[in-house]
């Protein structure tokens, strides 16, 4: 009976995580953007442009939380460091967006989050981290 139960929870585990909706086909242009961290206090996209954030600096009516973005990274060795997530913390990102809305690849959440645009990035530049003036002292 047991060995039924867990195999119950692992298939219910399995369809709820293919229930994901992911995007799939990518924009065939590829560029680079600048994009500030936002440390949202939800499992939301967390990445916006300087333009968005100067012109929704108020974010009235979730204007700046609607426009934020997923990223990904193309391949497992661009995963962004630990010391990236703070608020303020502005990298370059070079790739394509993908063509709709979702989630990026790997997005788990006990919550529930709205879809976004992802941006699926080739290629990194840590412009400004705030780590270091983030830490307790």
């Amino acid at each position: 009976m047991a060995h039924v139960k867990a195999l119950i929870y692992v298939l219910a585990a399995l369809l709820l995580a293919g229930c994901q909706p992911s995007p799939q086909s990518l924009e065939t242009r590829v560029q680079t953007i600048e994009l500030s961290y936002i440390a949202w206090a939800c499992d939301c996209a967390n990445w916006a442009t300087s333009e968005d954030i100067n012109r929704y600096a108020d974010n009235y009516g979730d204007s700046l939380a609607q426009l934020c973005i997923f990223v990904e990274p193309g391949e497992s060795s661009l995963v962004l460091p630990d010391t990236i997530g703070y608020n303020n913390d502005l990298v370059r990102f070079t790739g394509s967006f993908y063509e709709k809305a979702g989630f990026p690849k790997g997005y788990r959440s006990e919550e529930h989050a709205d879809k976004g645009r992802v941006f699926r990035y080739t290629k990194f530049e840590v412009v400004k981290s705030n780590y270091r003036s983030a830490k307790v002292r």
